[in-house]
């Protein structure tokens, strides 16, 4: 039986930019239904099955991989917890100035560095950075989403989700909003945007309880970069899927001559930035560095899971160009472009370079390359929606990382709450259909 609701917003994905969106709107006591396409399945957080509960792993014809999450929080669940600064393009080329919205943000989460006593105890990442200063490079502290007073050093298991919840995520949003009156509706996969003459009138949508029709004055679209692209194609809206990108990163492992490696040690804590724009190179914990090799298919490399304790791990992570596509037959394509390869190239030799100084064998180095975690670009700012981030479609917005027009080769969660702050509070209460 056909399902029939009416609200004010509907917002479609409780990633970051969703969750965010539909929080504002609910504190200013407007109707919202929130759609999410995943489920909660909270018996995966914190452990490696949530590679099959939350994870959404594809790869294209040209073996690209990109690993999104498919859940209440979106990636969010899945991410490192890394948070960086809006990439400058934004104010510079767009004038979206989010200063204060990013400096309202980090106050709020806590952002910053997890603090110098958690690395006393983590001799293979110290070894790395060490090394990096030695060659001449200079790895420095992150600054991450996480609750230093909740976390275990020892865990690194944010890839895989936060059982003792010191990494936020989207669904603490998502949970604010309920709790303001907003409708969550999970297990919920959006076929298809209603509009007619030019405006927006509503989502059809499945579900395990049947179809579902929600109309609304305002869509605020924010499925991410391969979700909305998809929605936009089906809907018949034009311009979407071009200029896709996925920050793709190289993760290297490699087995170190004596002493420990990065087993139980937190990935993505320290990181070369003197490249960004182009690159940035960090550490890894060894697990995640030894699945990232299964997950490329590097299965030579599995003997060496009997040496876990002695793994040591980095990563390359790619500013790419705009050169993938998601199609209207669904398809997805992505390859590296010359300028991509021989940046990713340049990188991993760097990174190459601080794993052999640190004691890692030369011949034990594997690398699992292509593999994305931030898709987006597939409707880009100034090719589908104009900087109020609204379509040729009158209230359909979109809200999510595929509106930046370029990669920052970064992780984008900071950037995205931000931005969703500034757009929902702009927005004019309750529009008229």
């Amino acid at each position: 039986m056909m399902r029939i609701m009416e609200t004010g917003t509907v917002v479609i994905g409780t990633g970051p930019g969703g969750a965010t969106v539909a929080r504002e709107l609910a504190k200013k006591g407007e109707g919202v239904v929130l759609l999410e396409k995943g489920k909660t399945r909270d018996w995966s957080v914190g452990n490696p099955l949530a590679y099959a509960a939350m994870y959404d792993i594809r790869r294209s014809k040209q073996g690209i991989l990109v690993r999104r999450g498919i859940t209440p929080g979106g990636s969010t669940m899945i991410y490192s917890g890394n948070a960086y600064d809006p990439p400058a393009f934004l104010k510079e080329e767009w004038g979206i100035d989010l200063d204060a919205e990013v400096r309202e943000t980090k106050k709020e989460l806590g952002i910053k560095p997890v603090p110098e006593s958690f690395y006393q105890h983590h001799p293979g990442t110290r070894r790395l950075v060490a090394a990096a200063g030695e060659l001449g490079y200079a790895m420095t502290p992150q600054a991450r989403f996480i609750d230093a007073s909740r976390c275990d050093p020892h865990c690194d298991k944010c890839l895989f989700g936060c059982k003792k919840e010191a990494k936020w995520t989207a669904r603490s949003y998502v949970a604010d909003a309920v709790a303001l009156g907003a409708l969550l509706v999970a297990g919920c996969d959006v076929r298809r945007i209603l509009h007619a003459r030019g405006k927006v009138q509503g989502v059809q949508a499945e579900t395990d309880h049947g179809p579902l029709t929600v109309h609304a004055n305002r869509v605020v679209l924010a499925a991410g970069g391969m979700g909305t692209p998809e929605i936009l194609h089906r809907s018949e809206v034009e311009g979407a899927g071009t200029h896709f990108f996925t920050d793709p990163m190289s993760v290297l492992v490699g087995e170190m001559r004596e002493g420990p490696g990065t087993y139980r040690e937190i990935t993505y804590t320290f990181a070369d930035e003197s490249r960004k724009g182009e690159f940035v190179f960090g550490n890894v914990g060894a697990l995640n560095a030894f699945i990232a090799q299964m997950a490329a298919k590097n299965f030579s490399f599995l003997p060496r899971g009997a040496h876990m304790k002695k793994l040591a791990g980095m990563f390359v992570k790619l500013c790419d160009e705009p050169s993938g596509e998601i199609r209207k037959d669904g398809s997805f394509h992505k390859a590296l472009t010359p300028k991509d390869e021989a940046l990713m190239s340049q990188g991993i030799a760097s990174a190459k370079a601080v794993m052999i100084q640190a004691g890692v064998r030369p011949e034990t180095l594997t690398v699992a390359k292509g593999i994305g975690g931030h898709p987006g670009g597939t409707a880009a700012i100034g090719r589908v929606v104009g900087t109020d981030l609204q379509t040729d479609i009158e209230n359909l917005y979109i809200c999510d990382n595929s509106i930046m027009p370029l990669s920052g080769g970064i992780p984008p969660v900071l950037t995205l709450i931000a931005l969703a702050k500034q757009f929902a509070r702009g927005l004019s209460k309750n529009p008229k259909a």
